[in-house]
């Protein structure tokens, strides 16, 4: 089809006009934003004993290696390795025969002296009666009384030569130091035995209970000291509970014994120590496991969704809470333990809050939105590892 120049012209004229028209109908007919749907969750206090989770290391509770105190032959052992043997219990014997020598030598020279004390006790007193009488001097008296006192001295002597052998002679029935689980022998019966030799016969574990040591930083035990000087009875136990290697929990409940005086310089922790009843034997000394130490208390805390929390460029957490009014207002929050998929929040919050849950990537501060759905925070809930 063709047109004419001036036709042609006039249509030139008219596009833009009509173009024009097109945009501002289309822009009369643009929906205006409204207000943003949102859930949000009603905050009440959750009661929670709060938990928290370090590695540990199982540690003997009492351990003793036995080394003999005389020195001779191995005559015998006396006990099964692996068994439970009673604090006293003769482990091994030495050949006695050297020993048992001197105990008679030193009871012959005990009896020789106590034989020459009992006659210079009577010859003094003798002197003595023979001095009332005028009927000897005063030296023959002194000199009498001195032997009969030197001869007491030498009963005490030879008294304590019996003693020290006798004690030799018991230490040839080499004792269990501590009640316990005997070890590996690591001799066999013919060897030759020295005293204070520096290697052991054996070693004794008590197993009933075992020590679990764990490592926690400075700044955290700083905090965990805070938390329970707060609580009401403060020499109220604090259990500990310890998962195994294979992940299964332990039966056994134990508690929090103390925590070391100082930091290590090379690591910056501190040493927690807990107890933990060991009746089976199921727990070894070197095993790791997992500690978990309890609050002595259930409280009362604000919990939020991890996912209604945001951050700003500098890392500081805040949240999205609706007022009276149905606006948003944005509020900076100060955060504590982590609860499962929550925060607990430490400052910034009160109870009766209703923050946001949803819709988080649309919100801004002071715009109004539309509550869909409104839920309740937990009540209760049992222990939460921090």
């Amino acid at each position: 089809m063709h047109f004419s120049a001036p036709l042609r012209l006039s249509l030139c004229f008219l596009l833009p006009f009509t173009l024009l028209g097109c945009g501002e109908q289309a822009q009369e007919q643009r929906p205006v934003a409204g207000p943003v749907h949102v859930d949000v969750l009603n905050l009440t206090p959750t009661r929670l004993r709060l938990t928290t989770e370090l590695p540990g290391r199982i540690a003997a509770f009492k351990q003793a290696e036995v080394r003999p105190q005389v020195t001779g032959i191995l005559k015998s052992r006396l006990y099964e390795e692996g068994s439970q043997v009673e604090a006293g219990d003769v482990l091994y014997e030495i050949d006695p025969t050297t020993y048992q020598s001197n105990v008679n030598s030193a009871q012959a020279q005990l009896a020789k002296a106590q034989t020459t004390e009992a006659t210079n006790k009577k010859t003094a007193l003798r002197y003595k009666e023979l001095l009332k009488k005028k009927l000897t001097s005063q030296q023959d008296y002194d000199d009498a009384d001195a032997a009969y006192k030197e001869a007491q001295a030498e009963v005490a002597i030879n008294q304590a030569a019996l003693d020290y052998a006798n004690i030799e002679l018991s230490y040839t029935k080499i004792k269990a130091p501590i009640s316990g689980q005997a070890g590996l022998s690591l001799v066999s019966e013919g060897s030759l035995l020295t005293a204070e030799q520096s290697s052991y016969l054996t070693t004794i574990v008590q197993t009933s209970n075992v020590y679990v040591d764990m490592q926690q930083s400075s700044l955290s035990i700083h905090k965990m000291k805070q938390d329970f000087a707060d609580f009401k009875d403060e020499k109220a136990d604090i259990p500990v509970s310890i998962t195994l290697e294979d992940g299964s929990a332990y039966e056994q409940v134990g508690h929090l014994e103390f925590a070391d005086t100082q930091v290590s310089n090379s690591t910056g922790t501190v040493t927690l120590r807990a107890i933990i009843p060991n009746p089976n034997n199921t727990l070894l000394a070197g095993m790791y496991v997992r500690a978990h130490i309890s609050m002595p208390e259930a409280r009362d805390y604000l919990v939020v969704p991890q996912s209604a929390v945001v951050r700003s460029q500098s890392g500081v957490p805040s949240v999205f809470t609706v007022n009276q009014e149905g606006k948003t207002v944005k509020k900076t929050v100060v955060l504590d333990d982590e609860v499962d998929n929550g925060w607990v929040v430490k400052e910034g919050l009160v109870a009766g809050d209703q923050v946001v849950i949803s819709n988080i990537i649309n919100m801004k501060n002071d715009i109004a939105v539309i509550i869909d759905s409104s839920t309740e925070s937990a009540s209760s809930t049992p222990d939460v590892e921090q």
